[in-house]
């Protein structure tokens, strides 16, 4: 989900992702090559009645991929962890529909993406939000302390996927629930060289850390998620031969 960076060779794939995110936090009016804003989210089917309600400022930073709200609901009173919260927009939504008895927790990795979202979050009125600076691989919250994880563009960013997915089963009650928009590989597209793992790209591009659908789903079941779907594509593109999709899984209420 970025502008193409020329200078990314030599940085680790976090050093690229805070990068571009603390110049997306920073500088919103910048063009970056891809969708963001309002705009986008109502591209992407977010509800009008969310757009109007949460200031503007909540969705300058916001290059959502698809629309997480859309696979399933989220209940007043529910705890609803986002993974990569970015500048706190599917916070601010999570915070609408869970109502003052629920909770949201933002994860991100990026320093000026947390403070923005903290201001974002303070901006439209939320008390029952909290916004948490941490790499998502490695989560600081007990176990099965939500009702949802939900996750939009960010797991793609993680070089270090299974244990991102072992967090969001740990942090999951029992039968809690898995929401996840992100980039795939756009299987109708030619696949890359067999020389080359991954699409070229940097991983702040959401190009090279994109996984094919099938290979998506395997890991979100060998993290341990039951009732793992792939639901379909958004049409969101960060470059050629990557795209938006949305899956959703839950954790099984009986371990095996």
């Amino acid at each position: 989900m970025s502008e193409r960076r020329s200078n990314t060779c030599g940085e680790s794939p976090e050093q690229q992702v805070r990068a571009l995110y603390t110049e997306l936090a920073l500088h919103p009016e910048k063009e970056f090559g891809w969708g963001r804003g309002v705009d986008n989210a109502r591209a992407l089917g977010y509800d009008s009645a969310w757009l109007a309600r949460l200031p503007a400022a909540v969705w300058e930073s916001s290059a959502a991929v698809g629309n997480p709200f859309a696979i399933g609901l989220i209940e007043p009173g529910e705890t609803v962890v986002d993974l990569g919260c970015g500048a706190g927009a599917d916070v601010c939504v999570a915070a609408l529909l869970v109502g003052q008895r629920g909770r949201v927790i933002g994860v991100d990795l990026t320093p000026a993406m947390v403070k923005k979202a903290r201001a974002n979050a303070a901006l439209a009125g939320f008390g029952n939000v909290e916004i948490i600076e941490a790499d998502i691989a490695g989560l600081p919250l007990p176990d099965a302390c939500a009702t949802v994880v939900l996750s939009n563009g960010a797991i793609n960013l993680s070089p270090h996927k299974p244990c991102l997915l072992k967090e969001a089963i740990r942090v999951l009650k029992p039968g809690g629930r898995l929401y996840i928009a992100d980039m795939v590989r756009d299987l109708s597209r030619p696949r890359p060289s067999p020389e080359t793992a991954e699409p070229s790209g940097s991983w702040a591009n959401c190009v090279a850390g994109t996984l094919a659908p099938e290979c998506f789903l395997k890991m979100l079941r060998d993290a341990g998620f039951e009732d793992a779907a792939f639901l379909g594509i958004t049409g969101y593109r960060t470059s050629p031969e990557t795209i938006g999709a949305t899956f959703r899984a839950r954790k099984p209420i009986r371990i095996r």
